[in-house]
């Protein structure tokens, strides 16, 4: 066994020097991305071992998964080897259906302590109760990760772990999920104690799991993998696809059932799991371990998406976009998917004006330029299409302008510079923006109400409402640059809470903006004539190119911090970033420029 193999089998090819926490999290995360949760030896045959040779060979070299036992052994030694201060913790997982938790000891989780301070590192409970970061051992403190909240509570030496779960939202073609009770918004783990375990205290319970008709592990084949964005599981023949906050508060689930055939091909294909006995999928109805547990369950019907005449289409829109999605409701749910997929897919950038090409508002230059050269565009051509394309699907649409903040100069512009698109749906309003781009970019639609805070991936958005005038601000998470040449950059914002831009409801069009859209293009006080601007939301976080400056957000990479890495590009590297970054090709030579201040990401 070597460490080096297993770093290639979960595909981690960073620095290990140091024994602390970010290199912890990095590392665990490859792992629960690489390394299924799975308990698929049972039922095709095999014996699962607990030696730690046995455990290496199964999922470093046979590239399997496997349960705690196995998962966190092998990532216990692999921290070991590191030189991290780790211990074996022993777990009693909550069974829901009986509402209490097991009397004998059935889960292996591990603790690691870091300058003093005591983390919770547990890979092996899979399915949407996997924490994706190293959890601190605090009672009573809440731990947001994607996953959801996470929290630990201590009483008399007994530590609880819990879940605060969103809701989720489970579109019509899915099968639906009924083996789980109606559980309520919080869901208990397990309890665990801090006495220290040897991989030895597990052997008989090890046995005991694969030969008792009594256990779930028995009664159901499982194979359960996180994704970039939420994860896959596989239940005997149940397929389910997780994203979690697929839209606010509440993450998308998809659920297929396959048939024999699919079963072999799907774990190939999405867990990577090629086994060399044949499978017999199982799935008893009663409680999956750690799946889902459907809440509030919202549906939607599927239809055909409608093409117009004329030289622009939608169909060829939602190409752009990659939405595959249903189409036959207005509902919010529907806004929220294409949005989301516009804002992944179309970047904001003003290249143009760096290039030696002239920003037009017509709509079919903006069409040709975004849909069929498939560049981005700043706010006058990515909403205006945005605006489009939900007129056409029968959205009640309007066109609002907006005078964006100066930090700088501590105000609001003077001059109306921003269109946004105004939603009334079901008779409520929401502000769907997909063109201000960088971490001030909503990643859903936002309700038009003031005072509430509106938490996002991105971080808490607020509308606020004074004498009918609209004020957007959002509060930002603390920052973690690993360049610290780059710690005091102009692009990085200082303040917590900064504001956006501020708006009426008064209906505008497109022809009001002629005049800054050229202003903004041209003038030497105009920002976007100071720097050449190229941003894309991804399904973590965004990249930014500004100048010769790439930068790469990862939101709430660790608790209440958002991971932020700087690289700066020499002239023959800007080309190659755009393309693999951006998906740009430009038709002309790009002249990067940078003027110092004016811009924060």
């Amino acid at each position: 066994m070597n460490i080096q193999e297993y770093f290639t089998r979960i595909s981690y090819n960073e620095s290990h020097k140091d024994a602390d926490l970010q290199a912890l999290t990095v590392i665990f995360q490859h792992h629960i991305q690489a390394i299924p949760f799975e308990n698929l030896s049972m039922h095709c045959g095999e014996t699962i071992k607990l030696d730690l040779q046995s455990i290496y060979n199964k999922i470093v070299r046979k590239k399997r998964g496997g349960w705690c036992l196995e998962s966190n052994h092998l990532l216990f030694w692999a921290l070991q080897e590191l030189g991290y201060d780790v211990c074996i913790l022993g777990g009693n997982s909550y069974e829901p259906a009986e509402r209490a938790y097991t009397t004998e000891i059935n889960h292996i989780l591990l603790k690691v302590v870091i300058k003093g301070n005591s983390y919770i590192v547990d890979a092996g409970f899979g399915g949407a109760y996997q924490a994706w970061q190293p959890l601190m051992l605090i009672s009573g403190k809440d731990q947001p990760q994607m996953p959801g909240i996470f929290r630990f509570m201590e009483d008399n030496g007994t530590w609880y772990f819990e879940k605060v779960k969103r809701k989720h939202y489970i579109p019509e073609q899915s099968v639906p999920f009924t083996d789980t009770p109606e559980l309520g918004n919080i869901r208990k783990i397990y309890t665990f104690t801090l006495e220290p375990r040897h991989i030895n205290d597990f052997q008989e319970l090890n046995t005991y799991l694969q030969v008792s008709p009594d256990t779930i592990l028995q009664k159901k084949s499982i194979c359960s993998l996180q994704t970039t964005e939420g994860l896959y599981a596989l239940v005997g023949w149940t397929f389910t696809e997780m994203k979690y906050n697929y839209m606010e508060d509440m993450d998308l689930v998809q659920i297929t059932t396959l048939t024999d055939e699919e079963v072999e091909k799907t774990l190939k294909d999405k867990f990577n799991i090629v086994l060399e006995n044949k499978l017999v999928p199982v799935n008893v109805c009663g409680l999956p371990p750690n799946l889902v547990d459907t809440i509030d369950v919202k549906k939607q019907n599927q239809n055909a998406i409608p093409s117009f005449t004329g030289d622009m289409n939608l169909e060829e829109y939602f190409a752009r976009t990659g939405y595959k999605g249903s189409l036959e409701k207005q509902d919010l749910e529907t806004l929220t998917d294409i949005f989301q997929h516009h804002i992944r897919a179309v970047p904001f950038e003003n290249l143009s004006i760096h290039c030696g090409e002239k920003i037009t508002l017509e709509l079919e230059h903006v069409y040709n330029k975004i849909v069929r050269r498939k560049r981005g565009g700043w706010c006058m051509e990515n909403n205006q299409l945005l605006g489009w394309v939900l007129k056409h699907l029968g959205y009640d649409t309007s066109f609002l302008g907006a005078y964006v903040f100066n930090p700088h100069q501590n105000a609001y512009a003077t001059i109306m510079t921003h269109l946004l698109v105004k939603v009334v749906i079901d008779g409520k309003v929401y502000v769907v923006d997909g063109g201000f781009g960088v971490s001030y970019q909503m990643w859903q639609p936002m309700e038009l109400v003031s005072g509430k805070d509106q938490p996002q991936a991105p971080g808490i958005f607020r509308f606020t409402e004074k004498n009918a005038i609209w004020y957007l601000e959002k509060m930002r998470r603390k920052q973690y640059i690993p360049n610290q040449n780059f710690s005091n950059s102009d692009l990085l914002e200082k303040k917590e809470c900064r504001k956006v831009y501020m708006f009426s409801l008064e209906p505008r069009t497109v022809e009001d903006f002629h005049f800054q859209c050229m202003y903004l293009q041209t003038s030497p006080d105009s920002l976007f004539t100071k720097k050449s601007i190229c941003t894309l939301q991804t399904t973590d976080g965004f990249r930014a190119l500004i100048g010769w400056t790439l930068t790469e957000t990862t939101y709430n990479y660790k608790e209440n911090m958002d991971l932020v890495e700087f690289v700066t590009l020499e002239d023959e590297e800007v080309e190659k970033t755009l393309k693999e970054k951006f998906n740009i090709t430009l038709d002309r030579k790009l002249v990067p420029i940078n003027v110092k201040g004016f811009y924060t990401i």
